[in-house]
C-alpha cells in the first residue's frame, strides 16, 4: 500500500465508487465526512475523474492532513470536534447542495 498515491487502500474504493456514478451524479459533485486516507483518495479520485469534491473534516484533524486534501483539489470544510459532528454536517450539506454522499467505509 505504501505505493498508492495517498499510502493507502483508500483510493481504490473512492475510485470505483466515483467511476459507477451517472453523469448526473458526478456533475452535482460529491461530499464525504473524513479525517484521514478516505479523504486524500477522494480527492486525488474526484480531481482525476473531473468531480468536484468537498470533505468534511472534524476540526481536530491534523493540518498535515488538512492540507493534504487541500492539495489534492478539493474542498474542505472544517466542522465539529469529532467525527460523528462532520458526518451529520456532510450529510446537511447533501440536502442543501445535492452533493452525492461517499460513505468513508460502509459503501453497499
Amino acid at each position: 500500500e505504501d505505493l498508492q498515491p495517498v499510502f493507502s487502500f483508500k483510493i481504490r474504493g473512492a475510485y470505483n465508487k466515483l467511476a459507477q456514478l451517472t453523469a448526473e451524479e458526478a456533475a452535482r459533485g460529491v461530499v464525504t465526512a473524513s479525517a484521514g486516507n478516505h479523504a486524500q483518495g477522494l480527492a486525488l479520485a474526484a480531481r482525476e475523474l473531473g468531480i468536484l469534491a468537498t470533505i468534511v473534516m472534524p476540526r481536530t484533524t491534523p493540518e498535515i492532513k488538512v492540507e493534504g486534501v487541500r492539495s489534492r483539489g478539493a474542498t474542505v470544510v472544517l466542522h465539529g470536534d469529532a467525527f460523528p459532528e462532520a458526518l451529520a454536517y456532510s450529510l446537511k450539506l447533501v440536502d442543501e447542495q445535492g452533493f452525492v454522499y461517499i460513505h468513508p467505509y460502509d459503501d453497499p
